[in-house]
């Protein structure tokens, strides 16, 4: 080869290894920070103040469906760039808009820390800007949604050390539930209550089971049986220190049912408000009712947090991520 040449093939190789970005390796990233379901936004004040941030925030703190008291989905911790420090930058989720000459809409995970979710959205005008933030709002929801989601289930499985025997013994399962939890009611009709103390209220976690054919009829809607089903099991066991109070789904609000898969088996999530027959108690709830053929049952894993004037929506976070640790497979601990 001739020298000239080699020198050229030298220096193009020398030129592409100072250009190339090279990503810290994840095991030497640090620890990712920030409160649960918290979101920092990196934008300039004055687009914060303004119609732009009027549009970010109606997407990423629009209301939770299903909470009867308003709670944003989202707790948005804005940042103008000037004051974005290498601490902020290590945020579990962040967006980062900037006007520029690039028109990008891009995901870097892990970028600064780990876990992250780091999205950069960048355009060349202020409208651009929010046209390509609200036609990727969904996407960056459900990013954010999944990640916390599986934070908060590493963060019950750590907090889990008891055994559960029951569990397995009258329904063939196994959750991961943290020892904060106390076993509140047992009933072999099979029935479990288990119940968290906060300091204003409590958190709350139950199973009961139906077989098929008491949900799966001819007569009503398998929507309308559902939420039959949680009344009847309401009535019976679910009663507060009160006399002839009883636990019931909220008429006032309409249950959101959604079709799900959990355990590779056909579920439906159900949201919605639950209240007290002749007492004041009232709040959310979150159930899961799976269809399990082998034993020929509904298994309904439900929580409901029993917080007045609180906030709720971390407390149904973690409801949720209990009930996706199930296992039919694993042995008690």
């Amino acid at each position: 080869m001739k020298p000239s040449l080699l020198y050229v093939f030298v220096g193009l190789f020398f030129m592409l290894s100072c250009t190339k970005k090279e990503k810290t390796p994840i095991n030497n990233l640090n620890s990712s920070f920030g409160s649960r379901n918290e979101v920092v936004l990196v934008i300039e004040d004055s687009l914060w103040i303004g119609t732009i941030g009027d549009s970010i925030r109606a997407k990423l703190a629009k209301p939770i469906v299903g909470i009867t008291d308003q709670e944003p989905i989202f707790d948005l911790v804005q940042l103008d760039p000037k004051i974005f420090t290498k601490k902020a930058k290590t945020a579990r989720n962040i967006v980062l808009f900037s006007t520029q000459t690039a028109h990008e809409f891009i995901l870097e995970k892990s970028l600064n820390a780990t876990p992250q979710n780091f999205f950069f959205i960048r355009a060349k005008t202020n409208e651009d800007l929010i046209k390509l933030f609200n036609s990727n709002a969904d996407s960056i929801i459900s990013v954010f949604k999944s990640s916390e989601m599986n934070e908060e289930m590493h963060k019950v499985v750590r907090s889990s050390k008891l055994n559960y025997k029951e569990l397995k013994e009258l329904f063939g399962c196994t959750l991961k539930i943290p020892d904060s939890y106390h076993l509140q009611m047992e009933n072999e009709s099979p029935f479990l209550w288990y119940q968290k103390d906060l300091s204003s209220g409590n958190v709350n976690l139950v199973l009961y089971e139906f077989p098929i054919n008491e949900i799966e009829t001819n007569e009503f809607t398998l929507e309308n049986r559902l939420i039959e089903a949680k009344n009847v099991i309401g009535k019976s066991f679910l009663k507060t220190a009160k006399d002839s109070a009883y636990f019931i789904v909220s008429p006032q609000f309409t249950p959101i049912i959604k079709k799900k898969t959990i355990q590779n088996l056909p579920a439906y999530q159900i949201i919605g408000a639950w209240e007290t027959v002749n007492d004041y108690l009232k709040g959310p709830f979150v159930c899961y009712a799976i269809r399990d053929d082998y034993y020929n049952r509904y298994l309904f894993i439900e929580g409901f947090v029993n917080n007045p004037f609180k906030n709720k929506r971390d407390q149904l976070l973690e409801i949720e991520a209990i009930i996706n640790t199930l296992n039919f497979n694993e042995s008690p601990n």
